[in-house]
């Protein structure tokens, strides 16, 4: 086979190339897989290095609860810094910023001269730069990718997120058994590698701001909101995101709750929510195929019905291990449609407002889910855990009804990018190009 017949093997009818050989996409990919993987590692060792302090699990639950609050307060304010700034520089901040951190923990940890206060401020400081990161990595896929591979690469997001949250935990209790530092420190080196894959991306990461007067921060978020709230499509996807986020939220946190008051065992309930993760990981890995099986609001029609049947199916299933495995097939259809779902957001959307508009689009999903834990905790302590997973299930409802009523407007989405499409082929337009508004 010649270099030329290898090239042209590795080239799609469309005249791109597959992702793995677009280089900066790659670099960004892997240096957030380690990245994620260091997250999910000090995830699970910052409650036990709190209890391990003598701190209470009441103050364990503050940290986690602290962060959560950062990541939805700040999600806003990071969507329009990510249009305001070189994307990547933002990215390579932030990594520094979080190695910095967490290289200061590893410090005082060994030292001595770590408090709580030490690890509220770590925990809290990092989750800023996390949703920074995050609005910055979500924004400047667009301008790395093709347009017609941008669900592929949203795909491969969420499959490098859900293999993060099944290695993480176990590698962190690895770790911490090692000592209360080794977690953190491996943390540390995961944004530092990440900090040099960014640093290798050569293509521009600045949004197309040029002639754009200075505005306000509160100008510029609701740019952001004005452009959600005039896209049915986009509103369409808000009403639906909202609910069926919480109700995915909910039924995992109250899987997990059921379980132990039943009397099952914390390793029991670490492989019950693992094959739940699986679930998530294997519709990752077969998103792409399940997206050309049908037009996406079929697709989301589809998943929502299965996803309201399953979640009934684990609710009468209360108590025994089994209700993890409809939990696990509803979760295999997420990942198809929330990468379907932000990559044609992300080619629909003017590069310059992606960020504000991704982090409207995530907060509505986010701010939902936050919640949940919360809500479905207070209803299995009063009422029992069937409560809780109904009303998982009645906000899986909402989400289906909000699907049914905005279908006209998902549909008229597909059918404008179609002929969008078709206009720059007509146009001599290589399909893939990404609008940059």
């Amino acid at each position: 086979m010649t270099a030329e017949t290898a090239a042209t093997a590795d080239t799609k009818p469309d005249g791109t190339k597959p992702l793995r050989r677009n280089r900066d996409f790659t670099l960004l990919w892997g240096g957030q897989a380690v990245s994620e993987l260091g997250t999910a590692v000090s995830l699970l060792a910052f409650p036990l290095l709190v209890l391990s302090l003598r701190g209470s699990a009441v103050q364990a639950g503050a940290l986690g609860t602290l962060q959560a609050v950062i990541r939805v307060g700040f999600m806003l304010p990071a969507g329009v810094m990510a249009d305001r700034l070189n994307r990547k520089r933002v990215m390579q901040v932030c990594d520094a910023g979080r190695a910095v951190l967490f290289t200061v923990l590893v410090a005082a940890l060994l030292l001595g001269h770590a408090s709580l206060a030490v690890i509220f401020v770590v925990a809290g400081a990092a989750a800023v730069l996390d949703v920074l990161f995050g609005a910055a990595e979500m924004s400047v896929i667009s301008q790395l990718v093709p347009e017609s591979q941008l669900a592929d690469a949203f795909a491969k997001n969420e499959a490098r997120s859900y293999g993060a949250s099944l290695a993480g935990p176990p590698l962190g209790g690895f770790l911490y058994g090692l000592g209360r530092a080794v977690p953190f420190l491996f943390d540390a080196l995961s944004y530092l590698l990440s900090f040099l894959a960014v640093s290798f991306i050569r293509r521009p990461a600045h949004p197309n701001q040029a002639g754009s007067a200075a505005t306000s921060l509160r100008h510029d978020t609701l740019e952001g909101l004005r452009h959600v709230l005039a896209s049915p499509y986009l509103r369409s996807v808000v009403l639906v995101a909202a609910p069926v986020n919480f109700a995915l939220t909910g039924a995992q946190f109250s899987t997990v709750l059921i379980l132990a008051e039943a009397g099952h065992s914390p390793r029991a309930l670490g492989l019950a929510q693992g094959c739940i993760a699986i679930g998530g990981l294997l519709g990752a890995l077969c998103a792409v195929r399940l997206q050309g099986l049908l037009p996406f609001h079929r697709l989301l029609l589809a998943a929502l019905g299965a996803l309201l049947a399953l979640l009934v199916a684990s609710t009468a299933l209360n108590g025994s291990l089994l209700m993890v495995a409809p939990l696990a097939a509803g979760l295999f259809l997420a990942p198809a449609v929330n990468s379907l779902l932000f990559g044609r957001l992300a080619a629909t959307t003017p590069a310059r407002i992606q960020g504000r508009v991704i982090s409207v689009v995530a907060l509505a999903a986010t701010g939902a889910a936050s919640l949940a834990p919360v809500v479905v905790g207070t209803l299995v302590e009063q009422r029992g855990g069937t409560a809780a997973m109904t009303t998982a299930v009645a906000a899986a409802v909402l989400s289906l009804a909000a699907a049914g009523l905005g279908r006209a407007a998902l549909r008229e989405d597909q059918e404008g990018q179609d002929d969008q499409e078709a206009r720059d082929l007509t146009a001599g337009t290589p399909p893939g190009t990404a609008r940059s508004g």
